[in-house]
């Protein structure tokens, strides 16, 4: 009796997972299909650009810091400052609210704000 019921629980089990294995089957595919229409980013049309502005707020980081620019045309930039990404690692100096810096480097564009990794920091 007890191995009726064994082997009863165990078809029940084994017909239950064979079920599942299609819809899991299709789910992947799906997802796969979708990760190969995944546009990428629009590449910045100058990956060397150059932007003075005003610093509005440091953020410090690991190797240097972050800091927001504001421009005379009231464009506002990421630019981040940090050693290892300076071409001229002697150039490297720290900034504060109220300071007015010019950067050079790859422009790019992270959740729809602008952001410069520098490489020059004049």
């Amino acid at each position: 009796m007890k191995s009726a019921m064994i082997f009863a629980a165990s078809a029940i089990l084994l017909a239950a997972s064979c079920n599942n294995s299609k819809p899991a089957q299709e789910d992947q595919a799906a997802q796969d299909s979708a990760a190969q229409n995944v546009v990428a980013p629009e590449a910045p049309a100058n990956k060397d650009t150059t932007v003075t502005g005003v610093v509005l707020e440091v953020q410090p980081g690991k190797d240097g810091y972050t800091a927001l620019l504001k421009t005379d045309q009231d464009g506002r930039f990421f630019v981040t400052i940090s050693h290892a990404n300076l071409t001229d690692h002697a150039s490297y100096k720290s900034a504060k609210t109220g300071d007015t810096l010019t950067v050079k480097g790859d422009y790019w564009i992270m959740e729809s704000s602008n952001r410069i990794t520098v490489r020059e920091l004049k």
